[in-house]
């Protein structure tokens, strides 16, 4: 097949919506053009196209900006296809429809997909738990677009590998306890790996049909980076990953845990690829492979002196003692971030009220604001960010609590008051807050604790709508807590994902127990996620599942570990 080389000349001002996404507009919730889509192109007419209100900025083949000629805020422009790919990789579902294709290596529907090629194929009844089957027309081979698991010659292991996994037992320990080879318990982490994402899959499809056992929810977003080891004597640079975590603060439900890692692309195919469509010579958001590091990216660094003009916040940096995954390639932040908001919002379209408390990675308020534009405007979706002193010392927390436990105090003794009065300090800072004239858009929060000892919020989405007791209630929810706790397991119960250990001598990091595979690593997060949602019990005696809705009971490490069919 002929490929035609694609150049910087004849792009669009921004790039083509891809499955009703389009991102490239001011995310300023306070602009008139908020929400408002830059034209892909300009009219011919001098009169026509005075009318428009965004300019782009940025040379051939760099990074370009979006200007908007309103509010003056500036955005890198981005690949709408690259989100919607990406997209693909939350919905199981979905992603495992599009993969779904002929096996047999001798017919000519060999690797065509059901979902991109219907007509080749016929529906075949379903399996036990309920995927549909179809058959090649050619060779008459079957296929499912469920998941591939297969029958367990040793099922009595499943359960106690889980048990040790999600205990901090290093790989190699699990080995000796179980008597088992690296290559069985690999085997059984990725058995372990479908059945609790089949089971995390079905039970989270009951988010659109029923309701919520409550009308809000309050999510708190946050990223978490991990690092691999080398593989290799001749080659110790490490990888450095991130994972991105979505957690309802209620319920204490992790609503997706995602590395910027696809495991199923080739990077040498995709290499070959990207050079013979000319990715390398257009700017970053219209290549065919935006969404992915392409061998040049970990080369050279991005267009500085476009972003530095712009003040433009770069999400990502490369760094010479950083190298690409052995297998698999690695995702661009700005595209899982995009995605992720992307995947809440269909996830979550049923739950009336939606409040984001963000940290402050770069790119993640923007990557918000995009996704849920239209529900900000309806007054669905309340956006925050938010920022503490996460590396202060124990002494420095317990200082400034100390300090906000004496204004408390104060103000008790000043109002009159007795009892609990927090809540009455917030809102008269709040109030303090508001009269003041040009202040720091960011409200400090009077109150402290060992978690959040400095915290200080600003609020995205406010359009003066609410009175001050509505808005003081609200900012006493507003917290990093679900996200924070979430992470704090991660690294507790994880041996894969212990922070490395700083030696004695040298101060060197030692990465002793990090995983060697992003492959693996990508799959005992998801193992734990469901682990943590369905299994783990806090002191209400529920699972963060069933305060969500999701289930009614805790279940058992036996009926995680066991397929949905069997279960039937």
């Amino acid at each position: 097949m002929e490929v035609i080389l694609a150049t910087s000349k004849n792009t669009p001002r921004v790039p083509h919506t891809v499955d009703g996404i389009q991102v490239n507009y001011c995310k300023n919730a306070l602009c008139a053009n908020f929400g408002i889509e830059a034209r892909e192109k300009l009219p011919r007419t001098k009169k026509a196209g005075s009318s428009e209100t965004y300019r782009i900025a940025g040379d051939d083949g760099q990074v370009r900006v979006l200007i908007c000629l309103l509010c003056r805020r500036t955005s890198i422009i981005k690949s709408n296809l690259a989100i919607a790919q990406e997209l693909l990789r939350f919905n199981l579902k979905n992603y495992r429809r599009i993969e779904a294709a002929c096996s047999n290596e001798q017919c000519k529907f060999f690797g065509c997909s059901q979902a991109r090629h219907p007509a080749q194929y016929y529906a075949h009844g379903t399996t036990k738990s309920g995927e549909p089957r179809f058959r090649c027309r050619s060779c008459g081979s079957t296929f499912s677009c469920g998941a591939q698991i297969r029958k367990q010659r040793r099922a009595e292991l499943n359960a106690a590998i889980l048990k040790l996994l999600v205990n901090k037992v290093p790989m190699r320990r699990m080995c000796e306890i179980l008597a088992i080879t690296p290559s069985t318990l690999y085997s059984k982490i990725n058995y372990l790996y479908e059945v609790t994402s089949e089971y995390s899959n079905q039970s989270e499809s009951k988010l659109q049909k029923e309701a919520l056992a409550h009308s809000r929810a309050y999510i708190s977003v946050d990223r978490q980076d991990h690092t691999l080891n080398w593989g290799t004597q001749f080659d110790r640079r490490n990888t450095i990953l991130g994972a991105l975590g979505a957690v309802e603060n209620i319920s204490g439900y992790v609503l997706a845990m995602q590395l910027n890692f696809d495991a199923d692309l080739n990077a040498e195919d995709v290499e070959a690829d990207a050079i013979a469509r000319g990715d390398y010579t257009l700017p970053p958001a219209f290549r065919h492979y935006a969404r992915v590091w392409l061998r040049r990216d970990y080369e050279a660094k991005l267009d500085d002196a476009t972003v530095k003009d712009h003040q433009v916040d770069l999400l990502e940096s490369v760094d010479p003692g950083i190298k690409a995954p052995q297998s698999g390639m690695q995702v661009h932040l700005e595209y899982l971030q995009s995605a992720l908001f992307f995947h809440l919002k269909a996830m979550l379209k049923g739950v009336e009220r939606l409040r984001f408390c963000l940290d402050r990675d770069p790119g993640m308020d923007t990557a918000c604001m995009a996704a849920f534009a239209n529900e900000i405007k309806q007054r669905k979706v309340d956006v925050f960010l938010l920022k503490n002193l996460k590396d202060a010392s124990m002494a420095k927390k317990k200082t400034i609590i100390s300090s906000a436990n004496r204004e408390l105090d104060k103000f008790r003794k000043k109002m009159g008051l007795t009892g609990n009065c927090r809540s009455e300090l917030v809102l008269e800072r709040l109030k303090e807050f508001q009269r003041t004239p040009d202040r720091d858009p960011w409200f400090q929060y009077p109150l402290a604790d060992m978690a959040e000892p400095n915290k200080a919020i600003l609020y995205l989405t406010d359009f003066g709508d609410y009175d001050i007791d509505h808005l003081s209630r609200l900012y006493m929810r507003i917290t990093m807590r679900g996200i924070d706790r979430f992470f704090m397991q991660v690294r507790r119960r994880l041996s894969l994902m212990e922070r490395p250990i700083a030696s004695p001598s040298s101060k060197k990091m030692w990465h002793g127990y990090s995983a060697y595979s992003p492959l693996v690593a990508t799959q005992v997060l998801t193992i734990f996620r469901v682990y943590y949602n369905y299994c783990m019990v806090g002191e209400d005696k529920k699972t963060p599942a069933m305060r969500f809705g999701l289930a009614k009971k805790p279940i058992s490490l036996d009926e995680l570990a066991t397929p949905i069919q069997s279960k039937v």
